[in-house]
């Protein structure tokens, strides 16, 4: 359960700091790329993880839902990223205003239960995982290395582990 804001709001900026790197790595040429017909784009996806932040943050502090999922249609990479920064920037400050008890507070969800304000936090965390894994698995389908989650490969954890030596990992 999360009880605070301020807790959340630094872990959620760290979440985010690991999509950038996947959206860095995007070339600007191969940002309307899609793996088939019919799949978002890579500009989608990031002009959606926008749309999702404001979503999900709007159902916290407003208890209301927004339609916005996708907002920005036809930004290039530049634009996409720009529309991201400000729409998290917005998301942190909106949070920040928050007193820790709303967290608890209980709020409608689409199906019409109930569920508490800091479960659609984690269900946005999940949701941003979600579509950074999948820009991950485009990453690969177009050739580019996708980023490592904490800067290390399984490979190098488990060398580590057994051998105990540092990787010298770049902090």
């Amino acid at each position: 359960m999360i009880t605070s804001v301020a807790e959340f709001a630094r872990y959620w900026d760290g979440v985010r700091r690991r999509t950038w790197t996947a959206v860095d790595r995007i070339e600007p040429a191969r940002f309307d790329w899609a793996p088939r017909p019919g799949e978002m784009t890579c500009g989608e996806i990031v002009r959606h993880l926008a749309g999702s932040e404001r979503f999900f943050v709007t159902k916290v502090v407003e208890d209301r839902f927004t339609d916005d999922l996708t907002p920005g249609t036809g930004l290039d990479h530049a634009e996409s990223r720009a529309l991201l920064e400000t729409v998290h920037r917005e998301a942190m400050a909106r949070l920040a205003g928050l007193d820790d008890r709303v967290l608890t507070s209980t709020r409608r969800d689409l199906d019409g239960g109930t569920m508490k304000a800091w479960r659609f936090l984690m269900a946005m965390v999940e949701h941003e995982v979600h579509h950074r894994s999948q820009l991950d698995c485009y990453l690969a389908e177009m050739g580019v290395e996708p980023p490592q989650i904490f800067g290390r490969k399984f490979e190098d954890v488990a060398a580590q582990v057994r051998g105990g030596e540092p990787t010298g990992r770049p902090r």
